[in-house]
Parts: structure tokens; sequence; C-alpha cells
């Protein structure tokens, strides 16, 4: 039985609620009691991740995605380029790992969870996913002490469009 996007709605939104108190807990040290209820009710949001095995920029944004509450289902595939052909995505949106979520949304690079985060809420109409093309020097798992440089996060469209869905200017926005 193919559930509804209304069920899809409030299945997301319960486990948005799930990260938001993991992400207060990691903040403040300390849970408030509905937090914590939240947390053990609503399972984590889980994403399945293509990557090469060796890719230590990878394995840092997964971190950052799981410190974040999302459930990580690492996928190993070398090379990745039919990975990129199976999703669609364009080469000029590519960088080095592709994730994608229960719905069929993907997520190309080395995109903030938070951002994440608000585009399954939002689910907007005929997107695709994101992406953040190449790998940009202190975006999540691209970290290098206190190096920054703004970057673009891309909204894919189903009728191969895309425009800029929001936009990352200081390190402090990813987090």
């Amino acid at each position: 039985m193919k559930s509804s996007p209304l069920n899809n709605y409030f299945k997301l939104a319960g486990n948005l609620i799930a990260v938001a108190a993991i992400a207060l807990v990691s903040m403040t040290g300390q849970a408030e009691e509905p937090a914590a209820k939240a947390s053990e009710t609503s399972p984590a949001i889980t994403l399945d991740v293509y990557k090469d095995p060796a890719c230590g920029c990878c394995r840092g944004w997964v971190k950052h995605m799981e410190d974040a509450g999302f459930a990580m289902a690492v996928q190993p595939a070398e090379p990745l380029d039919g990975v990129k052909k199976r999703f669609g995505i364009e080469p000029g949106y590519q960088s080095c790992h592709t994730a994608v979520s229960a719905e069929g949304y993907v997520f190309e690079g080395h995109i903030p969870a938070r951002v994440v985060s608000r585009f399954l809420l939002e689910a907007p109409e005929n997107a695709v996913g994101l992406a953040v093309p190449g790998m940009p020097v202190g975006s999540p798992g691209m970290e290098m002490g206190d190096r920054f440089r703004p970057y673009d996060i891309y909204q894919i469209n189903r009728d191969g469009s895309s425009q800029v869905y929001t936009r990352i200017t200081k390190a402090v926005e990813q987090y």
C-alpha cells in the first residue's frame, strides 16, 4: 500500500523533531524531558551514502550528518560515475559522494545537515534534490583549520533546471 503525501509529511516531521532534539542535546549537553522522549520515539532520518571507501572528506561529512542525528547507511561505490548517472546528477553539480533519502531525494556533496533537514521538511515541488558542486574549503567534511570559502547550494529540479537553494557565506551558518 502506497503512503499518502500527508502521512509522509507527518513521518518526516517526527524525524525532524528527533534531529532537533539531538541537536539541542549536543549544543547544551543537557536534554529536557520532552526532547529526550521525542528522540526515543522517532527514528533518525536515514540516508544511503555512495562514496569511495578511501575518501576521508566523505567520512568527515558522514560524521557531520551523524552528529546532527541522521542515520547514514554507507554504500562503498567505486567508481562513482554509475551512481551519478543513475541518479541524474549532471557533471556540473557533481562532488565526491551522493546521498539518497528514503523519499528518493538526492544530496550531492558537502551539504550541511541543517540544510538537508530544512529541504526534507519543505519538500519543494518538482525538486530532485540538492547539490554542492566540487569540494568547497570549510564545508562539512572539508574543514581546514579556520579556512572557509563561501558556497552555493543548488536545488536540482525534475525538468533539468536548477536554482540557488541557499548560500553559505560564513562557516557558522553550517551548524
